[in-house]
This record gives C-alpha cells, structure tokens and sequence, in this order.
C-alpha cells in the first residue's frame, strides 16, 4: 500500500512515529510521539491522518517508523481477547476542553458495556448537549483507545463512528457488549437523539 505519510525533512523539531498493525478490522496507523499515542486510523480512512498531523503540529514535524508506546503489542492483546489492555495507553492527542471532558467520561466506559450520547451529556450536566457529544466523538483522533464505539444513540441505532459503522458493530460484538442489537433503523427517531443515526449494518465478515 502506498504509504500516506512523506518524511517532512529533518529540519524539523518534532518526531512522530508511525507504526502499522495488521488485525482483524484490516491495517490500523497509529501516530504517537514519545508522551503517548496522537492519532489512529482504520485503513480505509488513513488518507486523513497527514492532515490530522498537520493540525497538530503544523510544518514543524517529520514522520519515522516506530512504536514508542508499544501499541502494536496492546492492540494484538486487545485483539486476543484482552479487552483491557488498550486501558491505560498513554494519549497525546490535542484536544478541546469539551473534547476532553467527553473523552474522559468515554474512557471510562468498561469492554462490554455501552452508554448513549443522551447519558454522556446528562453526566456532562449539559442534557441538552447530545448534538455537541456526537460531534466530540465523531472527531476522536484515537478510535479505541478512546472507545467511542461504546458509545450509541438511546434508539438503539449504533450512530456514527470515526472507522465507519460496521468498524464500530465489530468492536462491540468482539467486546461482548450487552445490549440489544437492532434489527433495522427505527422509521421516526427524534431529532436530538444522536448525530448521523444509521441502521445496523452486517458485521464484518
């Protein structure tokens, strides 16, 4: 595959270090500097991780390979059936003060259980603020380690996920997660319930 990231020269002052893991959603990027993990992409979306990183660093980064969290090893545990191994995985992933307070909340949210837009807003104190929950997960530059895949409208409909809705269906049927699973999109949902709602798709296969 035609590598999405250029070496930027080495002039500049931050070193990013990508790495690629092979799994069974296909190839996951991961981006991390030595504090931690700055980005993850799923392969079908990884034309966005450059611009991702200019973001973050603007022009004053270069990219090598390498692994400096040791995240290829906790993604092959969590993987294997060690749902917590992505737990503490050290971030170092720019964000918002409302990106952080959501993500928080996100993290905590156990392998197996799942919460609702509606839930994380009401904990937020902001039970209006559902719309704004959405779009702080749907901008998640870290997709399971921070598990917004555990996160689903109060429909039942899965919602929207940075992978894709069937990367997140896969997530929460690898995690056991207990809830029902829809059998097709609901006809009338209502308009604060979630962002972009989607019927459940077919599970990878």
């Amino acid at each position: 595959m035609t590598p999405m990231l250029a070496d930027y020269g080495m002039h500049a002052t931050t070193v990013v270090y990508v790495t690629r893991v092979a799994g069974p959603l296909g190839v996951l990027h991961v981006a991390s500097v030595e504090a931690g993990v700055c980005a993850l992409a799923f392969d079908a979306c990884a034309q966005g991780l450059e611009p991702r990183l200019r973001r973050a660093f603007g022009p004053f980064f270069r990219v090598e390979d390498g692994d400096p969290v040791g995240i290829a090893r906790r993604i092959a545990r969590y993987f294997a059936g060690e749902l917590r191994a992505l737990d503490d995985v050290p971030l170092a992933a720019p964000a918002t003060p409302m990106q952080r307070r959501v993500w928080s909340l996100v993290r905590d949210v156990a392998p197996g259980d799942v919460t609702t837009y509606a839930s994380i807003a009401q904990r937020l104190g902001m039970p209006r603020a559902q719309r704004a929950v959405g779009v702080c997960l749907a901008s998640n530059p870290v997709p399971m380690l921070v598990p917004c895949h555990r996160v689903i409208a109060a429909s039942g409909s899965l919602g929207s996920h940075p992978g894709g809705v069937a990367v997140k269906g896969a997530l929460l049927r690898h995690e056991g997660a207990r809830f029902t699973w829809p059998r097709r999109a609901r006809r009338r949902t209502p308009p604060d319930d979630t962002v972009d709602l989607v019927a459940f798709p077919l599970a990878l296969g």
